[in-house]
């Protein structure tokens, strides 16, 4: 399995450099067409309106507006590109986390981040499901994220390719009474738009520097960041699916008490809440469809999971 995924992630590799290289090339391309048709009035007028733009340089992030779904697009391809350096490149310092066990019974490789900007981690494993199945799981963060309080699309709006961009409201438990909750106000991105036909959703939070529209305000929670994250599903021959998950977040450490911190600082803790719980949770659902895991007595898997999920909250 570890020679496949190496393969697997070789090739990705190289989509994704191909991708970033087409991602600055599209952005290039309409800033030269932003500065061309300002004015055509006369060719003089062009070149003072050049030399003002480079003595007063735009933000490379305007602000964009919630309305305008061409500017969210652009802010989706962005944090595409950025999550797949991350899945299957080297954006980010990875370390293989260890006293994982081997066997079939692993989570496959998980990695979580060193030296980077908030905390991270990473996963690469097989499922027996399909991609589509895999992301209809994935996207309930409700019934396998056990600190998530809740989740709501406040708008969507369906691409020219096929894709979905949601914008999403998230509250999370706190760890402990001594420090507020954390919230995320995100752009997530649903594509399948890659050449090989692999299902992506991507999650980005929404700031100042991102762009894009104001979150809803609220009390009581700190505004956390998530930095570009999510799920590549890629279709395996003959059935089920192999799962890229990363997960990225910037917790605030800055506003929880110097003895908290460490709960906020930890890779490993997003590794265990997060990433490992996501395969934990689509795999468990993958064994009761293929029947390896049966249940006596009538019991019905779906509402074992519910009562496990209101338990842990």
């Amino acid at each position: 399995m570890n020679k496949l995924l190496m393969e697997e992630n070789d090739r990705l590799q190289k989509q994704v450099s191909h991708l970033v290289y087409e991602n600055g090339y599209m952005r290039q391309q309409l800033h030269t067409a932003s500065a061309t048709t300002t004015d055509n009035s006369c060719e003089s007028v062009v070149m003072s309106g050049q030399n003002q733009q480079q003595q007063n340089p735009t933000p490379q992030h305007p602000q964009k507006d919630a309305n305008n779904p061409a500017s969210l697009l652009v802010i989706a391809e962005e944090t595409l590109a950025e999550f797949l350096s991350k899945a299957t490149g080297t954006a980010v310092d990875w370390v293989q986390m260890i006293g994982m066990k081997p066997g079939p019974d692993s989570m496959g490789i998980v990695a979580v981040s060193r030296n980077c900007s908030g905390v991270a981690a990473r996963a690469c494993g097989l499922v027996s499901l399909e991609p589509t199945k895999v992301a209809e799981i994935l996207k309930d963060r409700l019934s396998w994220f056990h600190d998530c309080r809740c989740v709501e699309v406040l708008s969507s709006i369906t691409t020219g390719s096929g894709g979905k961009i949601e914008l999403i409201y998230m509250q999370t438990y706190a760890p402990t009474t001594l420090a507020a909750a954390r919230d995320f106000w995100t752009l997530r991105y649903t594509t399948t738009s890659l050449e090989d036909g692999s299902l992506v959703i991507c999650e980005r939070s929404l700031t100042n520097s991102t762009g894009g529209p104001t979150g809803p305000p609220t009390s009581g929670f700190v505004r956390a960041e998530m930095l570009p994250s999510g799920y590549l599903v890629r279709p395996c021959e003959g059935g089920g699916s192999i799962i890229h998950i990363v997960d990225h977040v910037d917790l605030d450490v800055c506003s929880v008490p110097e003895v908290l911190r460490p709960l906020y600082e930890s890779s490993k803790m997003i590794a265990q809440k997060m990433t490992m719980a996501a395969f934990r949770h689509i795999r468990q659902i993958a064994q009761e469809t293929s029947g390896e895991i049966q249940y006596g007595g009538g019991r019905q898997p779906a509402v074992l999971r519910t009562f496990s999920q209101r338990l842990c909250r």
